[in-house]
C-alpha cells in the first residue's frame, strides 16, 4: 500500500512540474537590453544637454526621437502579450540603440 501510494504521489508531482514547464516567453533579456540601452542614452542625452547650443540640430532631433521611441518600447515591455520575436526585435533594436549612442560619444568627445 505505501509503495502505490509513494508511485501516486511521484507521478502527480511529475505531471505537475510537466504542465509548468512552458511559462511563456523570456523577456527577461529584452528589459536588460532596455536598461543598458537607456543607461547609454542617458549619458549622450547628459552630455549633449550640458551644450546644447553647440549640438547640431539634426542631433538634437536624433536624441528626441529616441526618447520618445524608447519610452513607447518601455512600456510595450510591460505588456503580457509580447511573442519571443517581438522580444528578440526589441532586443536588437536596443543593441542599435547602444550602438548608436558609443559612436554618438566618440563624435562628441566624450
Amino acid at each position: 500500500m505505501k509503495k502505490l501510494f509513494t508511485l501516486l504521489t511521484t507521478l502527480v508531482l511529475c505531471l505537475s512540474l510537466a504542465a509548468c514547464g512552458d511559462s511563456g516567453p523570456d523577456k527577461q533579456p529584452a528589459i536588460d537590453a532596455f536598461n543598458s540601452a537607456s543607461e547609454a542614452f542617458n549619458e549622450v542625452a547628459d552630455v549633449i544637454n550640458s551644450d546644447i547650443d553647440s549640438c547640431p540640430a539634426d542631433l538634437v532631433d536624433m536624441l528626441n526621437q529616441l526618447s520618445d521611441q524608447l519610452t513607447t518600447k518601455g512600456d510595450q515591455l510591460q505588456n503580457d502579450d509580447l511573442s519571443q520575436e517581438d522580444l528578440d526585435a526589441m532586443t536588437e533594436w536596443f543593441g542599435q540603440v547602444q550602438d548608436w549612442a558609443a559612436d554618438t560619444m566618440t563624435e562628441l568627445g566624450a
